[in-house]
């Protein structure tokens, strides 16, 4: 299978996982942002050590400015995410915040080297466009939980474009590591001053919203290295259209014209960058060879 396909269909496998993550949330407006956050981190902790305790990767950063850009504006990203599903509801939470394909498919093409035609551009006009029929538009006016959202967006469009960098020297596993890591250290605090013992239940819940955001954020990392920011923030998109699909039928959110609409731009866009992938530059070459040679060893 061709690297761009193999890319697209990891990308694809990742936003279902994403979209049932942001749905657990969506059921349990009881938990907080902190405390559901510290679980993605936590799981997603336990997950990498697990891999490296059998081999298949080993604790190793070699990119390191990058890693931290992504490791603190990543985890930053997952907490307004969090608390924006669970404060404006599912749908909309989903499509501001994956509003960060604007920010990595324009800032990619500086940063990372990679080419967009002519054809390529229309395309991300055309998926913009199609996200923006999705936001509910009162006046000039809007709400601070929707600007806080859409802060999270620009910041995940950040751990984007640094996700893709570390991709040319780090392995998915040790990317992902680096992001829990420092996800930890951010809600620590905040986490102990809105700690509120959760149910038998809804540890379930936070337990499988870390298995799946580690899952997700895997098969992301990995697929980023073969399709680029542009494309693969574009296939990403499928997340918010399962995202908002679950808010309307399980949360009886509202269904729209301009939903439909905004929706049908949005996976249109995505079937034109599948299948005219994106011409990556050349990558990123850090001084340390055999960071190539773990790459090949642990598959990842």
């Amino acid at each position: 299978m061709r690297r761009s396909h193999t890319g697209t269909i990891t990308m694809l496998l990742s936003s279902v996982f994403f979209a049932a993550m942001a749905a657990l949330i969506r059921a349990t407006p009881s938990v907080n942002s902190y405390i559901l956050g510290m679980a993605r981190f936590v799981v997603g902790t336990l997950v990498c050590f697990g891999l490296f305790a059998v081999k298949l990767d080993r604790p190793r950063w070699v990119n390191w400015p990058w890693i931290i850009v992504r490791g603190v504006v990543g985890s930053i990203a997952v907490v307004i995410f969090f608390w924006s599903i669970q404060e404006i509801g599912l749908a909309k939470a989903t499509m501001l915040n994956y509003t960060y394909v604007i920010w990595a498919g324009v800032l990619a093409v500086p940063m990372l080297g990679e080419r967009l035609r002519l054809m390529q551009w229309l395309a991300v006009v055309v998926a913009v466009a199609g996200v923006a029929l999705l936001f509910e538009v009162h006046g000039l006016s809007v709400a601070p939980a929707d600007a806080i959202a859409l802060l999270g967006g620009t910041c995940s469009g950040i751990a984007v474009i640094a996700v893709t960098r570390c991709r040319d020297t780090d392995s998915s596993t040790n990317v992902f590591w680096s992001q829990s890591l420092f996800g930890i250290g951010a809600v620590a605090w905040p986490m102990a001053t809105h700690w509120a013992t959760p149910t038998l239940v809804q540890t379930g819940i936070m337990v499988g919203v870390g298995l799946l955001a580690a899952a997700g954020q895997l098969l992301m990392t990995y697929a980023y290295k073969h399709t680029g920011a542009t494309q693969g923030s574009l296939l990403s998109l499928v997340t918010p259209v399962l995202g908002g699909a679950i808010g309307v039928a399980c949360f009886h959110e509202p269904l729209t014209l301009r939903f439909a609409l905004g929706t049908l731009l949005i996976l249109l866009s995505c079937g034109y960058l599948a299948l005219d992938p994106v011409k990556r530059g050349k990558p990123m070459v850090m001084p340390d060879p055999s960071a190539a040679d773990c790459e090949e060893e642990t598959g990842s």
